[in-house]
């Protein structure tokens, strides 16, 4: 079976909201024009998915729970390992694991799906990302629309 699912992922890394945290900042200042600014630096997060853009109008669906590092010290692109535990609608109490290279200013891009668990135990996929909103001044606050696909069993 084939799964299409369609959500926003809403990532913060500042102020009293903040659903990612840092645990090696470094010492300079981040400057998202310079790349090796970020370069080696890991967050672990608890970001949560929507079915709409706005966290605050939207039904969650669910949370994405890993990290990311920024893995290149000439372009903004992390290394992503998460799953997406989804907590509403068909696939309640199901997850996925998503694994690969995101290129944050390349829209869209693609990551793997490399499996899951209850409806997605033994799935295999892919997930188109775009980035629907970042604060380009800090980037503390990032909106990126997912749209799954999920060949499962």
């Amino acid at each position: 079976m084939l799964t299409h699912l369609h959500f926003y992922y809403h990532n913060n890394i500042a102020g009293p909201r903040a659903t990612a945290v840092p645990i090696n900042p470094k010492i300079q200042p981040v400057d998202l024009r310079d790349p090796a600014s970020l370069f080696g630096r890991l967050t672990i997060a608890d970001d949560p998915l929507t079915s709409g853009p706005s966290l605050e109008n939207s039904t969650v669906v669910g949370s994405a729970q890993g990290m990311y590092g920024s893995a290149s010290q000439t372009e903004m692109s992390f290394a992503m390992v998460f799953n997406f535990a989804l907590t509403q609608g068909k696939y309640k109490g199901s997850s996925f694991c998503l694994l690969g290279r995101n290129p944050i200013f390349t829209n869209p891009r693609e990551l793997a799906i490399v499996g899951g668990t209850g409806a997605f135990r033994f799935s295999r996929g892919y997930a188109m990302l775009k980035t629907y909103y970042m604060d380009m001044q800090t980037g503390a606050n990032t909106i990126v629309e997912y749209d799954v696909y999920i060949r499962h069993y």
